[in-house]
């Protein structure tokens, strides 16, 4: 049986464009960046994770189903925002900041052994991103009440970085490369 998600979720987190080295190709001749952090530079990538995941997102692996989202989310928050037209490479980097969360939790539900292809590098940048999104949403109050929302994925992120380790040996999975 195929694993169920949301609609909504898949499609927040599908077709986000890459290259074959994991670059997330932006647009700088007609999207000058809207925004620049002093403290962090964002990471138009994907991890070798999230890139597998990608063709597990358009296989018939995942049942989609109509459920609403939880408004908590940064999903629903970002669906029901102005951020994809607002600022577009803002918009474009939280979804692969979504993918690659979802791509982690998939993989310790569905697919274990894809994890040993995690590396610590993989959570800096993610959670280098995370960061540099909250950093934007601070400078835009109809965004702040998506900040905390972040920080919660960003703690999260720490954990799961510190505790794949534990998951593949529980699991059986040997040579992990955290």
């Amino acid at each position: 049986m195929a694993v169920q998600k949301p609609v909504d979720l898949i499609r927040f987190i599908s077709n986000i464009p890459v290259l074959s080295d994991g670059t997330i190709p932006v647009n700088t001749l007609d999207n000058t960046p809207t925004f620049t952090s002093e403290m962090y530079t964002p990471v138009y990538a994907l991890s070798a994770l999230a890139r597998m995941t990608q063709d597990v997102l358009n296989s018939d692996k995942i049942e989609l189903i109509n459920e609403d989202l939880d408004p908590n989310t940064i999903v629903y928050m970002a669906q029901n925002s102005d951020l994809a037209s607002y600022a577009p490479d803002i918009y474009l980097l939280l979804r692969a900041v979504v993918l690659e969360s979802f791509s982690l939790l998939y993989c310790i539900e569905e697919d274990i052994v894809k994890l040993q292809y995690v590396s610590t590098k993989d959570f800096t940048n993610i959670r280098t991103n995370i960061n540099y999104i909250a950093d934007y949403f601070s400078t835009e109050s109809k965004y702040y009440k998506m900040i905390d929302t972040l920080r919660n994925m960003n703690i999260s992120f720490g954990y799961l970085e510190n505790q794949v380790e534990v998951i593949m040996n529980e699991r059986g999975v040997i040579n992990g490369s955290i």
